[in-house]
């Protein structure tokens, strides 16, 4: 059996994307039970719920996560890449905070009490990421609230020097390791 397995996620972050990824790492941790689980993602983000669903899943896998930005690591997928116990980034990458945003369909009408309710959840839901951010990195919670105002991209120097990534390195795939990619 391989020590470690690759795994290459490069969409957005919705509740489809994230029951295929969920379905193939777990087909591959049944069929090689790898020692390590190395994730290169690339993300514009998504759907909150979703990310904190995947950050969950993989918080409680029973192998060692790697996560390695290849790319872009945009609002929510920022959840997910931290789920990783040690963190990377190419030095040609991004990290992009932003506070959450919510989406009405075209002529959307609410009641006073639908409104209450999607505040409420929209609240939630900045301070369930934020919560994520405060734990896994060096960010302070003040930091984190400019961060979702500020809505900009950061460097992996940025990164780095606040604990989201360990380390800024090229990737280097493991010859005749298993890279899979989760389907579009």
């Amino acid at each position: 059996m391989p020590e470690t397995v690759y795994l290459n996620f490069h969409q957005g972050v919705d509740l489809q994307s994230v029951n295929r990824f969920m379905t193939l790492s777990t087909q591959i941790l049944q069929q090689y039970q790898p020692q390590q689980l190395c994730i290169l993602l690339s993300s514009g983000g998504g759907s909150v719920d979703s990310g904190v669903t995947l950050y969950n899943f993989l918080r409680g896998l029973p192998c060692e996560i790697v996560t390695h930005n290849i790319g872009s690591i945009d609002s929510i997928a920022n959840a997910v890449f931290l789920a990783g116990k040690l963190r990377y980034a190419t030095k040609i990458s991004t990290f992009l905070f932003h506070g959450v945003t919510w989406g009405f369909g075209q002529g959307a009408n609410l009641t006073y009490q639908q409104m209450q309710e999607t505040l409420s959840r929209f609240d939630a839901a900045e301070q369930l990421f934020a919560g994520i951010l405060v734990d896994r990195t060096e960010f302070r919670a003040d930091e984190v609230r400019e961060l979702f105002r500020q809505g900009e991209s950061k460097d992996p120097l940025f990164a780095k020097s606040k604990g989201v990534i360990h380390d800024i390195r090229d990737v280097s795939v493991e010859p005749g390791a298993p890279v899979f990619s989760v389907p579009a």
